[in-house]
């Protein structure tokens, strides 16, 4: 009886596993040297990458990938020079909002090859943190990403 009830048991963590590497498939790949690990949510038509810190649990950005382009960017906000993401040519933007304040935020949107958009937001509460995020954020890559099928 115990025994049934522990391989029971490792049975459920194995497929645990698998549904959660089969989820963290469905964001970027992270660069590697990286100090984050992806949380995901997945949605009805969207899927929701948050890379969250290991050592201290903070999100360092997040990565929305989805059929509609839910982030307008706006040239008036647009902050630094051009950036490229996975081959995709971009800018960040600092939107202005009140909400915010005191917090670092840039975002960007890419299309990606599979047609789904991937919209990235970095929330930082000092320079060196967005610096760190940025980085990260800038090293990712989008191979193979879809949202279910097409």
């Amino acid at each position: 009886m115990q025994t049934t009830r522990s391989l029971a048991l490792i049975g459920t963590l194995l497929c645990a596993g698998a549904a959660h590497a089969q989820s963290a498939n469905d964001c970027p790949q992270l660069p590697s040297g990286t100090t984050t690990q992806w949380e995901v949510q997945q949605g009805p038509s969207f899927v929701f990458c948050r890379a969250v810190e290991r050592d201290t649990a903070r999100q360092a950005f997040a990565v929305t990938i989805g059929r509609d382009a839910t982030f307008k960017p706006r040239r008036t906000d647009r902050v630094g020079d051009r950036v490229t993401i996975d081959g995709n040519q971009t800018y960040w933007h600092a939107p202005q909002n009140d909400l915010l304040a005191g917090t670092l935020v840039r975002e960007t949107l890419l299309e990606l090859p599979s047609g789904d958009y991937a919209h990235i937001i970095v929330r930082a509460n000092d320079e060196t943190q967005l610096t760190r995020a940025l980085r990260d954020a800038e090293g990712l890559h989008f191979s193979d990403i879809r949202l279910g099928s097409k």
